[in-house]
């Protein structure tokens, strides 16, 4: 009798320790792919891939400019212009500080079927493209990619290089 005693208070014991609730793992949140994490130890920021495309312009005797685009907080920032036409074409980049006024950065001529890569070797706030047929009466159709890293910055709780020693 003593044993089966023994047993069964051995059996209660182990019940007792599988009615306890497992241990839950946090989930992880997953980060989209359009979001990359910078390496940041503390990931006080990420950085933000933004991609826009633009359908097929006409190109015209006269240089004409396509959409301004806000580069003041991108990190790095291209253009790429394709020729999807039968005729060369100017491409100037611009550069700007109010999105009116404007200076000439870079120009380059596109032959038809070609692509060119545009980054301005000055910063400002403002960035845009203007387009002109390289040949008089001569147009061509201009498709533009605009692609861009930006930060984006999380709050910071605690500035250690503000507070004061005294």
């Amino acid at each position: 009798m003593g044993k089966t005693a023994r047993h069964k208070h051995k059996h209660r014991r182990r019940l007792r320790r599988c009615r306890k609730k497992p241990f839950k793992h946090k989930k992880r949140r997953r980060i989209p792919r359009r979001r990359v994490c910078c390496g940041c130890k503390n990931g006080s920021s990420l950085q933000i891939f933004r991609s826009i495309e633009y359908e097929e312009a006409v190109t015209s005797d006269e240089f004409a400019p396509m959409p301004t685009q806000d580069t003041a907080s991108d990190l790095v920032f291209s253009y790429a212009v394709l020729n999807r036409g039968k005729n060369a074409a100017i491409v100037r980049l611009e550069v700007g500080p109010n999105g009116v006024d404007f200076a000439h950065d870079y120009e380059t001529v596109i032959e038809a079927g070609g692509i060119e890569i545009m980054t301005p070797s000055r910063f400002m706030h403002f960035t845009r493209l203007s387009i002109r047929s390289k040949l008089t009466g001569a147009p061509t159709l201009i498709q533009v990619y605009f692609q861009a890293q930006r930060a984006e910055m999380r709050p910071v709780h605690e500035f250690h290089f503000l507070r004061e020693k005294r």
